[in-house]
């Protein structure tokens, strides 16, 4: 009864309260700590991605543009220097993974980022120059999946309302549907013409 009195005093209440409250205070401190921590990790990977990303595009467009146009061993050099550009832009799937998630480099859009980037520089690596018609739907699906990977990193940072990243989406998708459609007009065996059954003789 003594021991029960004792825990029940005004300054025995008073110093739990106060360990409490710092212990919630830490708690929550560290927590947003941490979720500071991730949002800086998660902005500098958007910020590189970004760039990376737009500078191998850029590259890759200079060299199948103008690949008839240039000296064999400028040629090789731009080439030399758009393989360390991918190498630095592959070499990104770590962080990519830790800043937003196994499950986001494994999305559609992600891969399809890669996908069409090795699409590109098959093209760039082909033995003859590639019509300019033939590589645009790769270069164009490119873009429009690193649209929809940008929308989905900056609604992952919490910066992007649902229906903005719906529509970024759509609109990404719209692109690669219709750069689809025009890759496999290009492709797709030509039909010959039926004979036409009245004209045949009896």
């Amino acid at each position: 009864m003594i021991a029960w009195h004792w825990l029940r005093h005004p300054l025995v209440t008073a110093l739990v309260q106060v360990l409490a409250g710092l212990l919630l205070a830490y708690l929550l401190t560290e927590r947003w700590q941490r979720w500071r921590q991730r949002r800086d990790f998660q902005h500098k990977t958007l910020v590189k991605f970004s760039e990376l990303s737009f500078e191998m595009m850029d590259r890759l467009s200079e060299l199948l543009v103008l690949r008839g146009r240039m000296a064999t061993d400028q040629y090789a050099a731009k080439q030399r220097e758009q393989l360390s550009r991918w190498t630095a832009f592959v070499s990104m799937r770590g962080e990519v993974m830790a800043a937003f998630g196994h499950a986001f480099i494994k999305g559609r859009a992600y891969q399809g980022v890669f996908n069409n980037l090795n699409a590109l520089r098959a093209h760039v690596n082909a033995a003859q120059p590639v019509p300019l018609d033939r590589f645009e739907p790769d270069q164009e699906k490119f873009l429009a999946y690193r649209e929809a990977v940008v929308a989905h990193m900056v609604r992952a940072m919490g910066l992007l309302p649902r229906p903005a990243w719906k529509s970024e989406l759509d609109s990404a998708e719209a692109r690669v549907q219709a750069a689809e459609e025009r890759l496999a007009a290009m492709t797709a065996p030509r039909r010959q013409d039926s004979p036409d059954p009245s004209s045949s003789s009896l």
